[in-house]
């Protein structure tokens, strides 16, 4: 603190320091001992990218200060947040992959869009061999079908709906069993697609959002639902996409990476925020994956723009590990 501030203020100013540093040291134990287990510090999880931020200010304003205590704890906190936050940024080297690309493309459409026909024209152009769409309304679906995006995937499966927990499944390789099942009291999609002499799961996925007390009881048991899937998935190839409605600092998150691959984290550049997209007033985070088990390897991965919808696609080009 400067020293030109009276002392009473600097001794507020420095209390203040403490109280946020303390805050958020009760974040990190939390987390660290009871991931996601209250509803406020999922909230808190979720802000993770800029919840710290203020100990990087008190952590250099303290040892200036000589204020070594105060120091020490504040780096603490930076150095989660670099663990949490930074290291996921630092590249991978990308494993070895074999076989024709599949390009696969996770879009929320949003079910308000005031204007479809600028996404569906570049969800047209992303020219993916498989869509899993969320938000599907049956103003979407007859604005895909006059674009004639069905006639072109046409192994398909529709779920309308005038909530925003419609959805598809479609693809232009064959798919079989494409058939919806019901979890925390929503529909899903799932089906088999065939690549080469291969059989690959699909798992289509949109969660209820954790923004309430009410909806968090559902999204845990969706979360959970999800999670049990894979698990019995293991030893097959499976891709799960969708808006999950969790950050990459999620409880969900940090277990899917047990058992499948997130593809922006094997191969995406950045932070790969998809949401708000510009819509609302939030800093922007990341909710919408594309998981992978691994025997697949991702060759590219970005998002797109996601115009008049509050998310931004993910489009993922993966390929079978070379052995």
């Amino acid at each position: 603190m400067s020293p030109a501030l009276p002392p009473a203020i600097r001794a507020w100013a420095w209390r203040l320091a403490w109280a946020i540093t303390f805050a958020l040291g009760i974040v990190v134990v939390m987390r660290l001992a009871w991931h996601d287990g209250l509803w406020l510090f999922l909230l808190c999880n979720i802000a993770t990218p800029y919840l710290y931020l203020p100990a990087w200010l008190i952590a250099p304003a303290a040892a200036l200060a000589r204020r070594w205590r105060l120091f020490g704890v504040a780096l603490a906190l930076v150095l989660f947040h670099c663990h949490w936050v930074l290291l996921p940024l630092v590249p991978r080297s990308q494993p070895a992959t074999t076989g024709p690309t599949l390009r696969v493309v996770s879009a929320n459409l949003l079910m308000v869009n005031e204007t479809p026909a600028v996404l569906a024209a570049e969800l047209e152009r992303i020219d993916a061999d498989v869509y899993f769409l969320q938000e599907l309304s049956g103003r979407w679906d007859e604005e895909l079908e006059r674009r004639g995006f069905w006639a072109r995937y046409p192994f398909n499966r529709r779920v309308t709906s005038e909530d925003s927990f419609g959805s598809a499944i479609a693809s232009r390789l064959p798919v079989r069993d494409l058939d919806v099942f019901w979890s925390a009291e929503l529909p899903q999609l799932r089906g088999v697609l065939r690549v080469g002499d291969r059989d690959v799961e699909l798992v289509s996925i949109h969660l209820l959002p954790p923004g309430t007390q009410e909806y968090v009881r559902y999204y845990h048991a969706g979360a959970e639902e999800l999670l049990g899937i894979v698990r019995r998935l293991a030893g097959r190839s499976f891709i799960v996409a969708g808006d999950f409605n969790s950050t990459p600092d999620s409880d969900f998150a940090a277990r899917m990476r047990d058992l499948a691959d997130d593809a922006w984290e094997a191969g995406g550049r950045g932070f790969g925020f998809t949401w708000p997209n510009g819509v609302f007033p939030f800093p922007p985070i990341r909710l919408d994956h594309v998981f992978l088990s691994r025997d697949f390897g991702v060759r590219a991965v970005r998002v797109g723009e996601g115009a008049g919808s509050d998310h931004r696609p993910v489009v993922a080009d993966v390929a079978r590990r070379a052995a």
